[in-house]
């Protein structure tokens, strides 16, 4: 029997954990053994079926039934070396076989907070993955959610993936990816989760239970005058595989190896979703739980008075890919000071500006307050929405041009407006006409406001890490950071 839900838009959650007003409308826990066969189906072979070499991909793998199991209350998903060859309807011989397990036509679904506990794998060549894909859908143009996707190597596999795939058919994929990597062992060592929360306009990636990345039109310049926005259409399906990549395993990578999957959750949410910020672009007056959706215009300026032998500057950052020149910024009244204005989806972003399409850029100190710090790679940090206007000097943080300051974080040395820095979770503030105060985690999530504090603030339900703490006096926004120590 199909099964279909349509789910409700849902809401955004905190730092550390979802909202306690999900409701949970369907699981796979993988009990039993064997897979329930009215909710899944087992694709066979190498995707030569279809007209695809490697499922689209070059992948290595003859997918088959045999290399599921299910026990102990989990999905395992083997890949093991085939040496006598597994021949596919082109005549093409694979020497390594896996699964891959989908729920296409027996339960598909739209919007929700998509949710899998999951062991992966290490070794060169594997490629386990936990996405989504319409329904009767074309690729790219209908769209592609990779809720989960990891690409093993010698080393243990640290960095987990996650991407939204849009574009026009036929054609190649323009897409938005994230990589969050692990500081505290390696994804195979245990089980982890893996969730996305999917509604209109907007998609979120969450790495056992913090959010890692998210998208919104916004978020692709080609959207809407070359491609469209395919995550409000059609049903959608569930798709769980090991796959061996093109490169293909190394002396070192183990067979056979297995993928444990503990369960598979869909939860909805009965509340109006939104953006609840009557400043934003797309506010919406009846929304009664935020949404993390909130859209807002934002203006680049950078004062080039003390740079020569440029054409055109440009704005460069995690929000367009580092696209080069794609981002060129215009000074229409001769100025020196060049600008761009674009629409951005709220959230914690890095940046640079450069110029020529990267035949020059910014030269940052990582002790710079407005840098995230990295001496490596030391980017501009950027807190939408609390940022609208961004115009330093090329290579400075010192604002210009009468503009709010970039980020607007203090670094801990500077003069303290919140004290004791480092705290334990008790903080004081140093203003009695502070209004608006904000906290927010390094990603741009707000996860505290008060609108009128008291001198003393009591953060000790937060985890160890370092914060942005902002408030108003006046007219007038200070921004902060802090670090809790625990």
């Amino acid at each position: 029997m199909k099964i279909k839900f349509l789910f409700l838009l849902l809401s955004l959650v905190s730092l550390n954990c979802f909202s306690q007003t999900w409701s949970l409308v369907w699981e796979e826990n993988f009990s039993g053994t064997s897979l329930d066969s009215t909710v899944w189906t087992q694709e066979i072979g190498t995707g030569s079926q279809y007209g695809l070499w490697g499922w689209g991909n070059g992948e290595q793998q003859f997918y088959q039934a045999s290399n599921s199991e299910l026990s102990g209350g989990t999905l395992k998903i083997i890949s093991k070396q085939e040496p006598a060859g597994l021949v596919d309807s082109w005549g093409n011989t694979s020497y390594y076989s896996s699964s891959r397990i989908i729920t296409a036509d027996k339960f598909e679904f739209k919007y929700g907070k998509v949710e899998a506990r999951i062991k992966t794998v290490n070794g060169q060549g594997f490629w386990p993955a936990f996405w989504m894909l319409p329904s009767s859908g074309s690729w790219p143009c209908d769209g592609e959610i990779d809720i989960m996707e990891q690409w093993g190597s010698d080393n243990p596999t640290s960095s987990t993936t996650g991407a939204a795939h849009l574009g026009a058919c036929p054609g190649p994929s323009d897409y938005k990816s994230y990589s969050h990597l692990s500081t505290n062992g390696n994804y195979a060592d245990d089980f982890h989760t893996y969730a996305v929360i999917w509604q209109e306009d907007y998609i979120a990636w969450y790495v056992d239970g913090i959010k890692r990345f998210q998208v919104s039109p916004s978020s692709w310049a080609s959207v809407p005058g070359q491609y469209n926005w395919p995550f409000n259409s059609n049903q959608w399906y569930l798709l769980l595989n090991l796959a061996i990549d093109q490169n293909g395993p190394n002396g070192n990578t183990q067979f056979p190896t297995t993928m444990e999957v503990d369960y598979i959750k869909i939860y909805e949410n009965d509340g109006v979703l939104g953006c609840d910020d009557p400043q934003a672009l797309n506010y919406n007056p009846v929304a009664n739980l935020n949404n993390g959706s909130c859209e807002y215009l934002i203006t680049f300026k950078v004062d080039m008075n003390n740079v020569s032998g440029f054409s055109v500057p440009e704005v460069n950052g995690t929000f367009n890919d580092w696209c080069g020149s794609c981002w060129p910024m215009t000074d229409v009244d001769g100025d020196n000071i060049w600008e761009k204005e674009v629409v951005m989806l709220e959230g914690y972003y890095e940046f640079k500006f450069s110029a020529d399409n990267w035949s020059s850029q910014e030269s940052l100190d990582p002790s710079f307050g407005c840098t995230n710090g990295n001496s490596t790679y030391t980017n501009r940090t950027l807190v939408v929405d609390e940022n609208r206007v961004i115009c330093p000097q090329w290579g400075l943080c010192t604002p210009t041009c009468g503009s709010t300051i970039i980020s607007g974080v203090k670094d801990l040395s500077e003069e303290s407006l919140i004290y004791p820095n480092p705290t334990k979770g008790l903080i004081k503030l140093n203003n009695p006409d502070a209004t608006n105060l904000v906290i927010l985690n390094i990603f741009g999530d707000k996860i505290l406001k008060i609108e009128k504090p008291e001198e003393t603030i009591n953060l000790k339900n937060l985890i160890s890490g370092m914060y942005i703490v902002q408030y108003q006096v006046g007219k007038t926004i200070k921004t902060q950071k802090i670090n809790i120590l625990k």
